[in-house]
């Protein structure tokens, strides 16, 4: 949906992330350099004087919103990690392309509430403002959320991401941001919100971002438990019987519980301490380890408190591991 005052200024797919990948992460919240950028379609340039928001479909009261309108309203912060699903066309590849922020913006319940949303809703349409090309797929980016998750009070329509304005590139000037749900839910560059009594009819819910299940497909929503090992890095110099740690971030829509590190490649484990969360933020775990020489795989891996954990191979939240090399 072109609108005046926009202009592509980069198309096609593209990725950004830090070099190291996960070693990268050494702090609680990701500076702006270390977050990953992912887009499906191109990148997108709004002049904020031309931005607005039209909120429609099973509601009393239709609105279009201008940016003034919505710095105008209550703005809440919200810590929460941030995670990309991974390629839709390659689902169970573990991208791990993550960070820590801090979004601040209107609840997108307030916005709701104020169009009169219908007893009869039970879905929530949010298009994004893009256009182009993907996967040989041209259509406008949507994506819906259960009536449920778009009433939760940490699902905003965000004007700041860690005390600054959403930057075009991360999808200002207002995005959808949908905490402990994959990225993939957050739209960039959000133009319109449809109340429906029905999902999203589109390709970015029906052909992509779907897993497989037993009982069926189950749309890829909710983060399943994950955790990464930041330190040691590949690279690291480790010297044997020198105490070192192993240390690193665990984090999922449910609350970590528990964490467990494994240092001869899975053939024993042990328990890590595990840190507090905040929000929705990732938590820091830790093991002190006096490693001997030679070679290791150190692996980790978490539950959450409903004791669900991380499958060893084939899935985006596969168990993490990390080989390093310890001298004499």
């Amino acid at each position: 949906m072109t609108r005046t005052g926009m202009h592509m200024t980069k198309k096609g797919f593209s990725f950004q992330g830090p070099a190291d990948g996960v070693h990268a992460l050494k702090s609680w919240i990701t500076p702006e350099d270390d977050l990953f950028l992912v887009t499906h379609m191109g990148f997108v340039e709004i002049d904020p004087d031309h931005w607005y928001l039209d909120v429609d479909g099973l509601v009393g009261n239709p609105m279009r919103l201008r940016l003034a309108d919505l710095q105008a309203m209550p703005q809440r912060e919200y810590m929460s990690f941030h995670e990309c699903a991974g390629s839709p066309l390659a689902p169970t590849v573990a991208r791990r392309r993550m960070g820590n922020v801090v979004w601040k913006g209107v609840p997108l319940s307030l916005v709701l509430e104020r169009a009169q949303i219908s007893a009869d809703a039970s879905y929530v349409w949010t298009s994004g403002l893009e256009w182009g090309e993907y996967a040989e797929v041209e259509e406008p980016y949507q994506k819906d959320l259960p009536i449920e998750k778009a009433l939760a009070e940490e699902v905003l329509l965000a004007l700041e991401i860690t005390g600054q304005p959403l930057t075009a590139e991360r999808g200002g000037p207002v995005r959808l941001v949908v905490p402990g749900w994959y990225g993939t839910n957050s739209v960039k560059w959000v133009g319109s919100i449809t109340a429906a009594n029905r999902r999203a009819s589109g390709a970015y819910t029906t052909r992509f971002y779907n897993d497989p299940t037993p009982s069926g497909v189950k749309p890829v929503w909710s983060v399943a438990p994950e955790s990464v090992i930041v330190s040691p890095s590949p690279n690291e110099l480790l010297l044997a019987d020198v105490p070192t740690r192993i240390w690193g971030w665990a984090w999922g829509d449910r609350q970590i519980s528990s964490v467990e590190i494994s240092v001869d490649g899975g053939g024993s484990w042990q328990s890590a301490i595990v840190g507090p969360r905040e929000d929705r933020s990732w938590q820091r775990f830790e093991l002190p380890w006096v490693p001997p020489s030679g070679q290791h795989v150190l692996l980790c891996r978490c539950a959450n408190e409903l004791g669900e954990g991380q499958p060893p191979s084939a899935a985006r939240n596969e168990v993490h591991s990390v080989q390093v090399q310890v001298g004499a």
